[in-house]
């Protein structure tokens, strides 16, 4: 058994090393995010199970199950809220077309609109006081 919970740990701290060599040395932001989220995520599982088949007991085994399902839920949500925040405020070179940036000029089209509406409501209504106000004298 504990070959095999040898292996599961030293191939799990390798790819835990290999995302940290890939955020040291990939030159752009995505594919520095990429390597933060998706290598060590997999080195944490392998570790894990590892651990698990090493240790043997029940609790144990649970603790690292909870602790892998928490990380495989935080991890990809983190890697994207990072990656999303940080889109606008830096230089990024795509090789393909830029979804995002539709997405954005379509939500500023959206809301240049609403504000437009907004506004023509506002100016509406105090057409309509001042008819009001004009009214009753």
């Amino acid at each position: 058994m504990s070959i095999v919970a040898g292996i599961f740990l030293i191939f799990g701290s390798l790819l835990t090393m290999i995302g940290g060599i890939g955020v040291v040395r990939f030159s752009d932001l995505m594919s520095r995010v990429h390597a933060a989220a998706k290598a060590p995520t997999l080195g944490l599982l392998l570790v894990a199970v590892g651990a698990a088949i090493e240790i043997g007991s029940g609790k144990a085994v649970v603790t690292l199950a909870l602790v892998v399902g928490l990380q495989l839920f935080t991890s990809p949500v983190a890697t994207h809220v990072l990656a999303r925040a940080s889109y606008g405020q830096v230089d990024i070179e795509l090789d393909g077309g830029d979804d995002l940036a539709q997405h954005f000029a379509e939500r500023q089209a959206a809301e240049a609109e609403g504000a437009a509406a907004v506004g023509e409501a506002k100016l509406a209504e105090k057409r309509t006081e001042q008819t009001g106000d004009q009214g009753d004298d």
